[in-house]
């Protein structure tokens, strides 16, 4: 079986499991039918050898009658495994194998009861369920499986034929030898003929059936993919992937972990925006939210949401890192690096600034809303202190401010000075505020007019 991490992306595994394990409970009705169709044949012919006077007939069904309860019994027995949940992939090796077995017994009792050689094998009638047996193989999706039941069907049938004794020229029987054999006869006759025509119409259902599940499966595909694709519009692009591997309804649950919190405004937009037609509005906007994501591809932060001119970043979602508030200020000395550059292109009048707060601290993550419109949401005190601290930056004339939880978590507190302590509303302690030492500060009056 292909190793899981060759198969496909998770949603494609989950997609093809489950449709491996309908396959199996879908092969186990078929062997059902299969079985309740040969006897239902076999009655059938024997009625019919009966009417035409060969009463012997039902002297010789007795391998018949065992190979049809072999298939009952391993149908009922694949519906059950998988009714109780104890099916595994490799038990279709096991169950194919059965299948094989049952039809080369069958081929080579037929063989043996009419004392006819190998080179004759094609008119047992048990042979034309090896159709069959492919087409029901087809409903597993599983070319290894397929491959597995053509190697012993071809391998069964050459040793039945060996064993039969065979040659490489066959002569013209000899017509009182063939004559004296009277069972040969009944190979050909009508209740005979009665058994291949059952199980080539079986067959061909049975690939209607495998075309109608390739049919559904391709739709349910389709569907789960524009679901997916759905979520993929309201989730940050490293959560949706966890959603699609089924794990909604633990994120709906949410759960607490330390984060570190990013928050980005744009100073001065309002005049900008006075100077700007709608349309360059728009494309100068954008162009900041592309310069903001780039920083978080680059130093693994997740975009959780942009309000307006602003953004908010998240790090250590969906698994913590110890290195989350390292890579946050990484993040937001691009984030100013890109816009210094953005100026310097376009240079914009007014100049564009910006303001970038960091706290670091334990919050709830989570989904929440309905299916149709997920959010992804990060809750608590460090996402309000990260957005004080972003607002702190005017006061401070500073584009970057961080507070000193997240500094300790970097490591590099003596690259920071502190410019003030304050305590949020609402929260008892204080928060200790700091800067880059090497960060320029332009003069705070500067700032506060594009506040």
């Amino acid at each position: 079986m292909m190793p899981e991490d060759k198969i496909g992306p998770p949603a494609i595994r989950i997609l093809l499991n489950e449709a491996e394990m309908e396959a199996e409970r879908m092969t186990g009705w078929v062997r059902v039918v299969l079985a309740l169709a040969l006897a239902v044949s076999l009655l059938g012919s024997g009625g019919i050898a009966s009417i035409a006077g060969y009463g012997e007939f039902w002297a010789r069904l007795g391998f018949g009658a065992l190979a049809v309860a072999a298939f009952l019994a391993l149908g009922v027995a694949s519906l059950v495994l998988t009714r109780i949940g104890s099916y595994a992939p490799w038990m279709a090796f096991a169950f194919t194998a059965a299948d094989v077995a049952i039809i080369m017994l069958a081929v080579a009792a037929t063989l043996h009861d009419t004392g006819l050689g190998g080179n004759w094998i094609a008119i047992a009638p048990a042979l034309w369920a090896t159709p069959l047996i492919l087409a029901v193989g087809a409903l597993r999706y599983r070319p290894e499986i397929q491959l597995w039941v053509t190697g012993l069907l071809v391998a069964g049938l050459g040793l039945v034929v060996a064993a039969s004794g065979a040659s490489f020229v066959v002569s013209p029987p000899d017509a009182t030898a063939f004559a004296a054999n009277a069972t040969a006869y009944d190979l050909l006759s009508l209740p005979a003929n009665l058994v291949r025509a059952s199980m080539l119409a079986l067959a061909g259902v049975t690939t209607a059936l495998v075309m109608l599940r390739a049919r559904h499966l391709l739709h349910r595909a389709v569907k789960e993919a524009g679901e997916r694709a759905s979520i993929a519009r309201f989730l940050p692009a490293e959560i949706a992937p966890l959603v699609e591997e089924g794990n909604l309804e633990a994120w709906r649950r949410g759960r607490r972990q330390e984060v570190t919190v990013l928050f980005v405004d744009l100073r001065g937009s309002t005049g900008l925006a006075e100077n700007m037609d709608p349309a360059r509005l728009s494309v100068f906007i954008s162009s900041f939210r592309r310069r903001v994501m780039e920083a978080a591809g680059s130093y693994g932060g997740v975009v959780d949401k942009f309000i307006g001119d602003g953004a908010l970043l998240i790090f250590g979602v969906p698994e913590p890192k110890p290195d989350d508030a390292r890579r946050a200020i990484q993040c937001a000395r691009e984030i100013i690096r890109l816009v210094d550059r953005w100026n310097a292109k376009r240079r914009f009048v007014p100049t564009v600034r910006i303001g970038i707060g960091i706290h670091t601290g334990e919050a709830f993550c989570g989904v929440l809303g309905a299916h149709e419109r997920l959010e992804f949401t990060v809750l608590g005190d460090v996402v309000n202190v990260a957005a004080r601290i972003e607002q702190a930056t005017k006061r401070f004339g500073a584009p970057l401010v961080a507070s000193e939880a997240t500094v300790i978590r970097a490591g590099d507190p003596r690259q920071w000075q502190e410019v003030g302590r304050e305590a949020p509303r609402g929260r008892s302690g204080a928060v200790v505020m700091l800067v880059p030492s090497d960060q320029a500060t332009p003069e705070r009056q500067d700032l506060e007019k594009g506040g």
